[in-house]
């Protein structure tokens, strides 16, 4: 009598060679920049036709990325415009010198908030305090209804509500931080019901390509918002600074019009979706409809738990640098507003190269075999977490220098992009199937940092806003950092875990 385990891994072999039958009647398949499917396609169709809609799901998910984080960043450049600099306990000589070429030039503009920096860090923070409560359920009902509505209809209701935060700060800072609590929490699904998404869409050897890349819109975000945002800050149009909630919500409400034609949940479901792109999608993703979780299985998985400690230490440094470097550039390096948005871009715009360029090689590598998918996830996360480590330990050594500190702070971002290759994607290496769960509980881990650095900055920095104090802050960002990348380098494994097939088997076998 056979055992069930012989019964699962018979069907699952047969499942396998079913699909190895489809994708070679399908045609003989090159992956995409050398390695995908190149689908023979009618020469004399329109350009836009010609173009694989996985690519446009992706495209119009990399705008929503973007969008994402123009509602995210936005008050960290605002920020320094809403609020008047504290006393003269603040200015200590340690800090360094302003230029008064850029006083004389750009003179500083000051909001009417005397919010201390204790108070800025829960500003600052309070987007996190909802953002962490949705992540987990945003994963789920991705997985059940499909993410275009969960990633869509969430960014439209965070972006109506950022059109609110001008009143709401002027009324009270508490309104101002439960309306980013609630912008949080709509934002929260973003990311796990994109995983949803690339497993439906996203066939295995494209999975360190196109995911990276429509997740680099949140770098462009950094690198478009920034900008603008300090222009608006230093500007007259509508305000001042209320202009950078204005402008930014107003884009995410058009995006998500576009949205609504071009974001389909899978091949399936799409009415433009040619008939060789969708069976060999589906070829590669087999996948029933309704899966039951395994959630035994994703507690007892070691190289799960080390995805979740990587990614929460990453995005510790992540968030750190993110909410604060705009304020170290205005009180430490004494940047104006425009300049300070511009200097704020300026590393985000080398790791969106960085994982652009590094994820095309990690597919390269694991499509010519010449390195395992475990060996090229650990190598791209140790790459980047020492790189990144040593970067902003060098910041503390550097002082006033604004150059080097500038080299140090875009280094050490630009190193962040080696992990969108590595630990970040590897979610879909272990359990495709189960993508939007397991992205659902990582990130929910990996919120806390962004509630929790602003606060151990705004605590460092309290009436200290020093070189020294500054120090401390990125010494211990690369501390954990480091520590992240060496926990996942021991304990990952990229194969395909065995409990990613049961929902699949058991279905089979029923029918």
């Amino acid at each position: 009598m056979r055992s069930q385990s012989d019964t699962r891994r018979s069907t699952s072999a047969l499942l396998y060679d079913e699909n190895a039958e489809t994708i070679d009647a399908i045609l003989d398949q090159k992956p995409l920049l050398g390695y995908t499917d190149l689908i023979e396609l009618d020469k004399h169709e329109p350009w836009y036709r010609r173009i694989y809609t996985r690519y446009v799901i992706a495209g119009w998910a990399f705008f929503g990325f973007l969008c994402l984080y123009m509602l995210r960043v936005n008050l960290s450049v605002a920020i320094v415009a809403m609020t008047v600099p504290q006393g003269p306990k603040n200015d200590s000589v340690e800090a360094c010198p302003s230029e008064m070429n850029e006083s004389s030039s750009h003179p500083a503009k000051h909001g009417d908030f005397h919010w201390d920096s204790v108070t800025q860090g829960y500003v600052l923070g309070s987007f996190f305090y909802g953002y962490i409560l949705s992540q987990f359920i945003g994963g789920i009902l991705a997985e059940r209804f499909g993410a275009k509505w969960v990633f869509g209809g969430g960014l439209l209701g965070a972006g109506i509500l950022t059109l609110l935060a001008p009143t709401a700060a002027k009324i009270h800072v508490g309104l101002l931080i439960a309306i980013r609590i609630f912008i949080g929490i709509l934002e929260g699904p973003a990311f796990p019901s994109a995983g949803a998404l690339w497993g439906q869409w996203i066939p295995p050897l494209e999975r360190s390509i196109i995911p990276p890349i429509a997740h680099s819109g949140k770098e462009v975000g950094v690198i478009v918002t920034t900008p603008i945002a300090g222009l608006l800050c230093s500007s007259d149009f509508l305000g001042g600074w209320p202009a950078a909630f204005y402008v930014f919500g107003i884009i995410t409400c058009v995006w998500f019009v576009f949205w609504c034609f071009f974001g389909y949940n899978s091949p399936s479901q799409h009415p433009r979706c040619s008939e060789k792109e969708r069976t060999y999608i589906i070829a590669y993703l087999p996948k029933p409809k309704k899966l039951k979780t395994p959630w035994k299985h994703i507690w007892k998985s070691l190289p799960f738990w080390s995805i979740a400690v990587a990614s929460t230490c990453v995005q510790f440094v992540y968030y750190v640098l993110l909410t604060s470097l705009p304020i170290y550039f205005a009180r430490i390096l004494k940047f104006d507003l425009q300049k300070n948005g511009v200097m704020f871009a300026i590393p985000y715009f080398f790791m969106m190269i960085v994982i652009i360029v590094s994820g095309q090689i990690a597919d390269r590598l694991r499509a010519r075999k010449t390195l395992s998918t475990t060996t090229v996830r650990k190598l791209q996360t140790i790459i980047g977490g020492v790189g990144s480590s040593a970067f902003l330990v060098a910041i503390g050594y550097v002082g006033c220098s604004k150059v080097g500190a500038m080299i140090c702070i875009t280094s050490a971002v630009a190193f962040i992009g080696f992990h969108s290759s590595g630990c970040h994607i590897s979610h879909l290496d272990i359990a495709s199937n189960y993508a939007g769960t397991l992205v659902g509980i990582t990130n929910t881990l990996a919120s806390i940092p962004g509630f929790v650095g602003p606060y151990v900055v705004g605590a460092i920095t309290y009436e200290n806003q020093t070189v020294h104090a500054w120090k401390i802050i990125f010494d211990l960002s690369a501390g954990i950092g480091l520590f992240g990348s060496l926990f996942y380098c021991i304990f990952f494994d990229g194969n395909e875990q065995e409990w990613n097939r049961y929902g699949v088997e058991e279905l089979i076998e029923d029918e």
